[in-house]
Formats: C-alpha cells, structure tokens, sequence
C-alpha cells in the first residue's frame, strides 16, 4: 500500500489532485492523508511514514492563517533537520500554479533534490507527470517489498517443544556449526537458527528452527505462527518424543508420524450424578495429502529404517538392542494434561480404535497450519518417537533417542523427499 500526504491549502487543488490519485493511479482513499499547513504536515510525518509528499510552495504556517511565499520551503527545511522526530518521507514532490515562487528559491529547492509538478489551469499535463510519479514510487516500493521477502523467504520451518528435543534436532541436521542464529528486529521472546540443505535433486532447502521452551498446544501455535507469518514458511515439522498407545505393533523407540491429530480435551463439561463428565467434540485434522504420500513412500523403503538405526548406533542412542525401530504413519491425540493412567489411554482408544500417539503439541501445530495456510500442498506434518505408553511406568530413558530418531527421519525427508 502506497501512502501519500497531500500538503495544500486549497480545496479546490485538493480534490482535483485527490481525483487524480483515485482514478488515474488508482491508490485507495485510505491511502491518502490531507494537511493544510506547515505545522499540521510537520504532525503528519512525525507519525506517519509516506512514500510521497505532494507539497504546495505556497503555504500558510498554521491552519487558517494566509499562505506565505515560502511556507512549502519552510516545510522542507524543518524536517530535513528534525532528525528523529519525523520520519522521512521517500520522496516529496511540489504541486504549484505559481511558477514564480519556485523560481525565486530554485537554487535551495534543487539542492534539497526536491522536484516541482507545475498545475497550471488550462494545462493537463501535469495529470500525467503526476500519475508517471505515483506509478514510479508504487512499481519501487513493490520492489523493494519483494527483495525483502525473499531475503526472509524461507522453505521450512521446524519446531520443538523442549530443550532436549531441540538439542537433538540440531545434531541430527549436522551439528551445531551447521546452524547460525537468526537475527529478529521485531521483539519476540524466542531464539530462531537456520541452516541450508541441499537436495538429493540438487536443490537447496532453506530451513529455520525454534524451540517453544514448554511443552503445551498455545506455546506451538505462538510459534508456528511465528514461522509461517516472520519467516513465510511453506512447510512447518515437529519433532521430539512422545507417549504411545500399547499394541503388538508399536514398541518403545518406534517413529509415529501423524496422519491426523484430534483434541481430545474438547467439548463440554457437565454435572453427571454428583461427579463431572466431559461431553467430546471430536475435531480432527489430518496433515497435507502431498506430505503424507511423500512420507508414505519413504517410509516403505527399507533404506529409512536402516539409515535411522545406524545414526541412533553412532550416537550411542539405541537404548534397546532391536533390529530397527519401526516407522509407523497412524493418527494421534492431543490434549493438555500429562497422562500417566492406563485407564485415561482406555477411553482414549475408545473414540478411536486406530489411535497410536499421545502428546500435549500437536494439535497446536495442524489447527495453526490449517488456519494460515489454506493450501493442502503445504501445511504440517508432526513426527515423533514413542518415548513411554502413557502409564505409571512413564521414565526419560527414550527421550534423547525418540527426539534423535524423529529429527532423522525429517533430515532424509528433507533430502529425499522435497
């Protein structure tokens, strides 16, 4: 969006200019402020930053006062030594009848690189000067607008709960001296690092990383709104550890990436016989079709799973000796509480016999992806190891491997897959 002062005392100047800006360059009326002195278009730009100031030479210090030959000068020299107070507009361009007011200070006003549009009456042509310089400052801006996004353009966003998931996730993408920390004007409390990967297509994949410090649906969403509004991501990842649901199939150190998520904490809550019962609303959200095959596929391949346990062996992370831990694509649950009850994960199961995971992230992450992106070709994709079955025996022992297991998984998935 364009913004422009327009500096004049006349009315009938105003709203011919205020034509030609709505109708031949086609700015919007909210992109147009109007002051009619010196002092109230010295308050405008000391709290506004405009692309143009279309300035009158001939103008009156204070509003309803009687213009003075060189008030739009006046103007000029006020701001350019105002430092701070004012923020500088990019261009500022004089609008005037009266030729000779420019021509009396001509020398000032060109070495003040200030240039004049002359509106006489029964000419037109400064219709188009005008519309040639309004198109110029909009055709710059855009430009200058796209540069910067594509300097802060990045492919992934990846997000961990905790420091211990986070720690491992920077080692599964190669360590620490292949991460550089990012640096944020805006004030958020958060650290972010980033770091490229280049394809097994020979294409590079820049990536930006950030840690929530706690565990917890809010703290996600905070996050991955952050990367996908700060950092224009197309992808955003989760990785760490999480709690499993007992079966034949899924063992402790296992891989679960979510095909859905739903929240197993909404709905209602009613009196039911003297104690409190939970009326679910089942939401679920299933991750981007395109993710979902591409991890598919990856996953059948048997060269996944024997990659994940030979880099688990190096780092001294295999915490029993199996042959692989399995990789499993299946939906998951999310909600707000810790859950050590074999019973809790009971009735869990019974909304939903297919159910395999348990965390207090994930949902935070598909609601929020689902809400800012709107394309199911992009979106999230949460990928987690089995570190605990959610029941009183719960310990840390798989956590350092579960958080490992899963940042490998993604680093192939990168690599492979994108």
């Amino acid at each position: 969006m364009l913004r422009v002062l327009l500096l004049d005392d006349s009315e009938k100047k105003i709203a011919d200019v205020k034509k030609v800006l709505l109708d031949v360059c086609g700015l919007q009326d909210q992109e147009i402020d109007i002051a009619k002195s010196v002092s109230s278009g010295r308050r405008s730009v000391a709290k506004e930053y405009y692309d143009i100031v279309l300035l009158d030479l001939v103008l009156p210090m204070y509003d309803g006062e009687n213009p003075i030959e060189d008030g739009g000068l006046s103007f000029i020299r006020q701001i350019s030594s105002a430092g701070e107070t004012v923020k500088m507009p990019t261009q500022i361009i004089g609008l005037t009848e009266k030729e000779d007011a420019y021509e009396k200070e001509k020398k000032e006003f060109e070495e003040l690189l200030f240039s004049v549009i002359t509106c006489k009456q029964k000419d037109t042509s400064w219709i188009s000067q005008l519309a040639q310089v309004v198109n110029f400052a909009n055709r710059s801006k855009n430009s200058i607008l796209k540069s910067l996004t594509i300097r802060t353009k990045y492919d992934v966003g990846i997000v961990c709960a905790l420091p211990e998931e986070y720690k491992q996730l920077i080692a599964a993408f190669g360590g620490e001296e292949k991460w550089s920390k990012i640096t944020v004007e805006e004030d958020v409390p958060f650290i972010f690092r980033e770091t490229i990967l280049t394809t097994a297509n020979n294409n590079d994949v820049r990536i930006v990383s950030t840690m929530a410090g706690r565990p917890g649906v809010i703290p996600t969403s905070v996050v991955t709104t952050l990367l996908y509004s700060m950092f224009h991501v197309d992808t955003v990842f989760m990785t760490g550890f999480s709690a499993g649901f007992p079966s034949k199939n899924l063992k402790l150190g296992d891989i679960l990436i979510a095909s859905s998520i739903e929240d197993y904490a909404s709905g209602k809550l009613v009196d039911a016989g003297g104690s409190i019962k939970l009326l679910k609303e089942m939401h679920q959200i299933e991750t981007s079709t395109s993710l979902s095959l591409k991890m598919q596929e990856m996953i059948e391949d048997d060269v996944t799973q024997s990659i994940m346990m030979s880099k688990l062996k190096k780092s001294n992370l295999v915490v029993e000796e199996r042959d692989s831990y399995q990789l499993h694509m299946s939906a998951t649950c999310c909600g707000p509480f810790v859950v050590t009850s074999t019973e809790a994960v009971d009735e869990l199961k019974k909304t939903d016999r297919k159910l395999e995971g348990l965390d207090m992230e994930g949902f935070g992450l598909y609601l929020t992806s689902k809400i800012l992106t709107g394309n199911k070709q992009k979106g999230a994709m949460w990928i987690k190891g089995v570190g605990d079955f959610a029941n009183p025996e719960k310990s840390d022992g798989y956590h350092k491997t579960c958080s490992f297991g899963s940042a490998t998984i993604l680093y192939r998935f990168i690599k492979e897959m994108m």
